[in-house]
């Protein structure tokens, strides 16, 4: 763990920097690549492609404003506020810098403690305002307290974990709202690019989110599924469900290009209710699941039925590796971690029959066939497993801590 006493920046930095040093790894992030590696800050942490700030604990309090907490000295109470406001202008120079080095950064909403109290369309359009004007690209009249001051994070996270309810029903609003926000900016500015995630469990459907996910007005930029905690992690292999994911990124997301992260704890101590894998294990569990998504992408290309679906332009869903959260890090698993998913995203090009769909089926040199390829595809994603890996639907059972 890298010493208390460094600011944000050099935190931040020192890892990031680490992997400018390797020439595939200094461009930052790609919305489109396999190897991009997430990290959760706030309680007490730093790191890589994607920093995620976390998290913002109230929703709504007594003030009816967001509550951020990240768990730091660098954040004071804001000047005449009596409500939990802060302001942390030193933390908003460092993210300044590191979306500078081309690293997004996000701020999540939510965590296993945190409140919520979204009981209608309306309340949730609120809350959408909210956050917009707080963190995004909005409220800059003067009008409203924001943390970071002019300085705008790249989107918002959804880590909802407090117990299922009433709240479910209405973050569609919340979602679709938020999104008309980004939109008119992206119009206005014509250059600015916000993103929406969440952090789903990865029993599927994830109870909180389950309305989001199966309304397809929800649009997601990424997923940080979080594989532990639950029956559902790599170090159960017989129930490890990333593919099931998958396959509803490409036959029921409303973003088609959708990104899907595995989530894993970085140490043990970080995943209470277990889960925990050693970084070749997760390493491996990557590669195999990038893998299935390319022997998919010879089916979802192949059959106009699944095609029709959603995904006329197949892609590989697998977006990298997210981890909780960074306090457990350091630079050298970071880069380790960076390294393995490139050199895994090697191999599993080089084993799919996407990549080799071209290549002659056998000695006579005859390519192989479109019913080859998709009878190859439907192996794999197409059903919804692998010859590796069931599936079972279980309750989850425990939340981040």
């Amino acid at each position: 763990m890298l010493p208390l006493g460094l600011t944000l920046s050099k935190r931040l930095l020192r890892s990031l920097t680490l992997l400018t040093f390797i020439p595939q790894f200094a461009l930052g992030f790609d919305i489109q690549g396999t190897n991009n590696v997430a990290l959760y800050w706030g309680q007490n942490s730093a790191h890589v492609d994607i920093l995620i700030l976390s998290f913002i604990a109230l929703l709504y309090s007594n003030e009816k404003i967001p509550i951020l907490n990240l768990a730091t000295q660098q954040c004071t109470q804001a000047p005449g506020s009596s409500g939990g406001q802060v302001v942390c202008p030193e933390l908003a120079q460092e993210i300044e810098y590191c979306r500078g080095q081309g690293k997004k950064v996000l701020v999540s909403l939510g965590g296993a403690t945190a409140g919520y109290e979204i009981q209608s369309p309306g309340e949730a359009t609120a809350a959408a305002k909210q956050i917009w004007d707080t963190y995004l690209g909005g409220g800059k009249d003067g009008m409203v307290i924001r943390p970071f001051g002019d300085v705008e994070v790249d989107g918002v996270d959804l880590d909802l974990e407090s117990p299922p309810g009433q709240e479910g029903t209405h973050w569609p609003v919340f979602i679709d709202t938020i999104r008309s926000f980004y939109q008119s900016e992206v119009g206005r500015k014509g250059k600015k690019d916000y993103l929406i995630t969440a952090s789903p469990q990865c029993v599927f459907p994830d109870v909180i989110l389950s309305p989001a996910l199966r309304d397809k007005r929800s649009w997601f930029d990424m997923l940080f599924i979080q594989f532990y905690n639950n029956f559902c992690a790599p170090t159960n292999p017989s129930s490890f469900n990333f593919n099931e994911w998958a396959e509803w990124a490409r036959s029921s997301s409303l973003n088609p290009s959708i990104k899907l992260f595995l989530g894993a704890p970085a140490a043990p101590s970080a995943a209470p209710a277990g889960g925990f894998a050693p970084l070749e294990t997760l390493l491996e569990a990557a590669s195999d699941s990038m893998e299935d998504c390319e022997n998919a992408r010879v089916f979802w290309g192949s059959d106009t039925t699944a095609a029709s679906k959603n995904s006329s332009s197949p892609y590989n869903p697998f977006g990298g590796i997210a981890f909780w959260d960074a306090s457990w890090t350091t630079p050298e698993f970071t880069a380790a971690t960076k390294s393995g998913l490139t050199s895994s995203w090697e191999k599993a090009k080089a084993r799919s029959q996407f990549f080799k769909r071209e290549e002659p089926a056998g000695s006579d040199g005859e390519a192989e066939s479109a019913a080859d390829r998709k009878g190859k595809g439907r192996s794999t994603l197409a059903r919804g497993r692998t010859p590796r890996r069931r599936y079972a639907i279980r309750r989850r059972h425990r939340h981040r801590q």
